[in-house]
């Protein structure tokens, strides 16, 4: 090997050639040769269908619940399901705000249930019922709520 190394070509010593060669061969291996864009659309994995009384009907973004014809000192359940089309089981979580209500009626008709507690909906379908309660002296006229639905 000693002997190998102390021969030259064109003057210049062999392990110098030899380190030069490697040098090259390792650089050349570290060059990137391709390159490429990865597209990642991720889609919501949930969807909310309330039953409309003969079939469930899927909700959308803003999507309208109306209730008439309530007295005071009743209550209303509307069955509520969460469809989950993802692989892992997701915290599922409503809240609900009144946002209109008749003078001195705040407080007089409450939500409950609805996924009003994060639940964990795993993959498949996951059903609960949300309540609207109308208290004893509630005041007559309109009361509205907001719906926002929370995953994690």
């Amino acid at each position: 090997m000693k002997t190998f190394l102390r021969k030259s070509w064109h003057g210049i010593p062999m392990g110098i050639i030899l380190t030069f060669i490697l040098l090259g061969v390792v650089a050349a291996g570290s060059f990137t040769f391709l390159t490429g864009t990865v597209n990642v659309e991720v889609e919501e994995a949930c969807t909310i269908q309330t039953w409309d009384g003969s079939a469930w009907q899927t909700r959308g973004e803003g999507f309208p619940l109306t209730f008439t014809g309530l007295y005071a000192g009743e209550s209303v359940t509307l069955p509520m399901r969460v469809i989950n089309k993802s692989t892992a089981a997701l915290e599922i979580g409503g809240t609900y705000t009144m946002t209109v209500h008749p003078a001195g009626g705040a407080g007089d008709v409450t939500v409950s249930g609805g996924f009003s507690t994060a639940i964990s909906c795993a993959t498949g379908t996951t059903q609960d019922n949300l309540v609207l309660t109308v208290s004893n002296d509630a005041p007559t006229g309109d009361y509205t709520f907001t719906l926002d639905f929370t995953r994690s």
